[in-house]
């Protein structure tokens, strides 16, 4: 009996730090962030750049989320905004401001994007850690994926899968200014 009620509390615990984290999330990433961020070739580092992210809340429900590239000196700003669906389930999105708003989450401390542009599937984490926010980026492309499976194999119907190849990734560390 002494089992179960440990275990109990245990998950009870768990729980409760999940909805600490969600209710802290945004105002706890709240600042001016700068890194290097670096975009991967296939084996080797294609190019790296300065990269900025600065959020600051503008109301209870809506944050700046500005996102800056120096490239060669010249800068290109994305100044979006993340706005607030449902904090308990951690559920966001991103208004890019130009027509695009793209569904975001915040599930394990991880702020998570997932979306597909151009024949490409996007996949972008922002996840912090310390002071420091890590921010990444995956993409495939969505034009030629491999399919495997739907068939049968020993008595078991096995479903179609589909598998895209990963042609870029990115990732800077965002440290707090």
């Amino acid at each position: 009996m002494k089992c179960i009620s440990k275990s109990i509390l245990v998950v009870f615990f768990l729980l409760s730090l999940n909805v600490v984290a969600q209710e802290t999330f945004p105002k706890s990433w709240e600042g001016n962030y700068k890194g290097e961020l670096q975009i991967f070739g296939v084996d080797s580092i294609h190019m790296k750049l300065e990269m900025k992210l600065n959020i600051l809340q503008k109301s209870d429900s809506i944050y700046q989320w500005k996102i800056i590239y120096n490239f060669k000196g010249k800068e290109d700003i994305r100044d979006y905004e993340l706005l607030l669906v449902d904090k308990t389930k951690g559920i966001y999105k991103i208004d890019e401001k130009n027509t695009i708003i793209i569904d975001s989450y915040y599930k394990t401390e991880i702020f998570t994007s997932f979306f597909e542009v151009m024949d490409s599937f996007i996949i972008s984490t922002y996840t912090k850690e310390n002071k420091d926010i890590i921010f990444e980026i995956i993409a495939s492309d969505g034009k030629t994926p491999t399919i495997t499976g739907n068939s049968k194999f020993k008595d078991e119907d096995i479903p179609e899968v589909k598998s895209y190849l990963v042609n870029s990734r990115q990732k800077a560390i965002l440290k707090k200014q």
